[in-house]
């Protein structure tokens, strides 16, 4: 499993370890971190030069004999790595200029861990400190990588490995990165002062050592066998000790301090509640690094604290480069202003290949009215997403399934419950909800006459709500972080309040909305989390998360079969049985029916003036953010020449063709259940 963390957040490089908060809002992926050299530096270098070299170190006829102290490298020690996969990035690549982006709140901390460290600003940043890991999964390819690590060998009892570090690693104050930074992030995982059980959690489950055998060579042993040794292990980060004092005042001291970093940028200047603005290093110590060649190209990167639906007004003004569209009725009617029509400003519906992760509607079973899985049922089968996607969405998306949607775990034999009020009335009757009196009194023609109401306006009497035996209404709260999702909602509002369910909606700030989540402070939410390369249920559906708050259990749901699916998932060597315990696993969240999946797409839309470049390929296959990678770059000759075309009113030729599939990825369909 991989780091979970839950927000807004996707790897840099393609992990399938750290397991979300894989669930970063709307985000996810987690980080990875590094590993060097033991032998001789000429026979690193050489072996770096030849993808997948193997090393000897020591001297085989001899094994040295067993001795007490620090850990030493096996005497027939094979070393690995991986320098034939492609770089990252493109090299028509250009390095310089202000990448002007929005953030949709401010951060609520700069911490890494702790509390409120999963919020929209989480992304970035961890993209460069969480992010750069001892290995990553290359974003194409899924080959593993070398990131902070040169070369690594696992051990036959698949929990061992060791790590030679890069010795050309550096924190951004300079300081070399050694392997007691690696020592020192397993320690503070593991303490009570940085108030986060996710971490302390997931410190305890995957680690049972992490050892410094000399400056840049590292022993991390696992706790358990694995089937994915470098995925479950390989994700640790350097933590730089040397500026980090952990004790009881942690978490309140370093609330506002941005992070010593490892990755090219750092956060330079912030306008508290405003903006926050990232700066390059000069001679960060990976420009030269294969992979790196072509990412990271923008000196600066200033993001300005902006509601998500008014970003598209400040692209106008020309105060942002790039957005991302997030609303089909805004993708399919907003874009017809002047810069578009002249091919100033450019679009892009790019096809990427990722899991979905989990978006959707959520209940909070330890909410009263959401305590009853036949009430949670009924909710179900009042989704109409067909008609919301008609109406609202024209069609560009694809209905949700899955807990693990994209994943080769995703059970085949799940559909969603469609759309049938009938159903639903059946399962709100079993849940004990029934028409009040005075409503199952009135004849016909009045009952017609509240219906026709119903389908017009947006009710605000509870006269005709379901109740049950204790007089209690079929009535809750959901919360939301996005005005974008408004609409949407208004049209489910409208369907439940026709079935007797009154559902009102409160629009909260994002970070707010998503902290009420952590916490369980709601009865239905909507929230998003991203997901990694290999599913990590743990942090979602165990009762270790159940049990506490704060982490990305956000249902209160968990069960002894449960965290018994997860540990045969984690632990257990025969894929059949891992894949026959997800697919069970899968089974019974859709029977709790705690989760209405929302809607997927296999694409990312994206709107940039003519200025901001893109590689062939736009994106590598396994974005999940159009932030994740920074392989796009600023054209000075195209800014000047831009600016030149919009003063004196030259237009440029439209690109009509805004599909962009470099890796032929298929958009999927799924067939609703009928209910029967």
């Amino acid at each position: 499993m991989l780091l979970a963390l839950a927000l807004l957040l996707a790897p840099m490089f393609w992990l399938g370890s750290l397991g979300s908060e894989e669930g970063v809002a709307a985000v996810a992926g987690v980080a990875p971190t590094a590993a060097s050299a033991a032998a001789p530096a000429a026979a690193a270098s050489d072996a770096a030069s030849a993808a997948g070299a193997e090393i000897q170190s020591g001297d085989p006829a001899e094994p040295p004999a067993p001795a007490e102290g620090p850990p030493t490298l096996p005497f027939d020690i094979e070393w690995e790595t991986n320098l034939d996969d492609p770089p990252i990035g493109s090299p028509e690549a250009i390095r310089g200029g202000t990448f002007n982006y929005s953030l949709g709140q401010y951060p609520m901390t700069f911490r890494l861990m702790g509390p409120n460290s999963n919020d929209a600003f989480a992304g970035w940043n961890r993209a460069f400190t969480m992010h750069f890991g001892l290995i990553g999964r290359h974003p194409v390819t899924d080959n593993h990588i070398p990131v902070m690590a040169t070369h690594w060998s696992v051990q036959d009892d698949q929990r061992t490995i060791y790590f030679r570090l890069d010795p050309d690693a550096r924190f951004t104050d300079g300081t070399p990165i050694t392997a007691d930074d690696y020592v020192f992030t397993l320690e503070m995982m593991r303490s009570e002062h940085i108030v986060d059980p996710f971490y302390n959690n997931y410190a305890e489950q995957f680690y049972e050592s992490v050892d410094r055998i000399d400056d840049h060579t590292l022993r991390i042993v696992g706790t358990r066998e694995s089937w994915r040794p470098l995925s479950d292990y390989g994700g640790l980060w350097p933590t730089p000790e040397h500026v980090t004092e952990l004790d009881e005042g942690w978490v309140s001291r370093t609330t506002n301090e941005p992070q010593v970093a490892i990755g090219p940028y750092v956060v330079s200047n912030v306008s508290r509640g405003e903006s926050v603005t990232l700066e390059r290093l000069d001679d960060w110590w990976g420009d030269e690094k294969h992979y790196f060649q072509g990412m990271f190209n923008f000196d600066r990167i200033h993001l300005r604290v902006i509601p998500i639906e008014r970003s598209l007004d400040y692209l106008r003004r020309g105060e942002l480069d790039l957005v991302v569209e997030n609303s089909a009725r805004s993708w399919n009617e907003d874009y017809t202003f002047a810069a578009v029509r002249n091919g100033w400003l450019r679009r892009s519906r790019i096809f990427v290949d990722t899991p979905s992760g989990v978006y959707g509607l959520h209940m909070n079973t330890e909410a009263p009215i959401f305590q009853n899985r036949d009430f949670r049922i009924a909710m179900q089968y009042l989704f109409n997403f067909e008609r919301m996607n008609r109406n609202l969405m024209f069609d560009e998306y694809f209905r949700q399934v899955s807990f693990f949607e994209g994943t080769e775990y995703a059970n085949p034999e799940i559909r969603p419950r469609g759309f049938d009020p009938q159903k639903a009335r059946e399962y709100l009757e079993r849940a004990g909800y029934r028409r009040p009196e005075h409503i199952r009194g009135q004849n016909v023609l009045q009952n017609i006459r509240n219906a026709l109401r119903g389908l017009i306006f947006t009710r605000s009497d509870t006269d005709d709500i379901l109740v049950n035996e204790q007089g209690e209404k079929a009535s809750f709260t959901v919360i939301y972080g996005s005005a974008g999702l408004g609409r949407h909602l208004t049209v489910m509002q409208q369907e439940y309040r026709r079935a007797g369910v009154d559902m009102r909606l409160r629009l909260l700030e994002p970070g707010t909305a998503f902290e009420r989540g952590l916490e369980r402070k709601y009865e239905m939410t909507v929230t998003a989390r991203t997901a990694g390369f290999y599913p990590s249920p743990r942090q979602y559906l165990h009762t270790d998360f159940k049990n506490a708050v704060n982490n990305n259990n956000i249902w209160g749901f968990g069960t002894e079969e449960v965290d018994a699916l997860i540990r045969i998932y984690e632990e257990d060597l025969d894929f059949e049985a891992r894949l026959a315990a997800m697919h069970r696993i899968d089974e019974i969240v859709y029977e709790e029916a705690f989760y209405i999946p929302f809607w997927r797409a296999p694409f990312i839309w994206v709107a940039h003036w003519d200025y901001l470049r893109f590689p062939e390929f736009y994106l590598p296959k396994r974005t999940q953010q159009i932030t994740d990678y920074l392989v796009y770059w600023i054209d000075p000759e195209s800014r000047d020449a831009l600016a030149q075309a919009m003063g004196d009113g030259t237009a440029y030729e439209v690109d009509e063709t805004l599909d962009r599939d470099y890796y032929g990825i298929l958009a999927p369909t799924v067939t609703a259940d009928d209910g029967s």
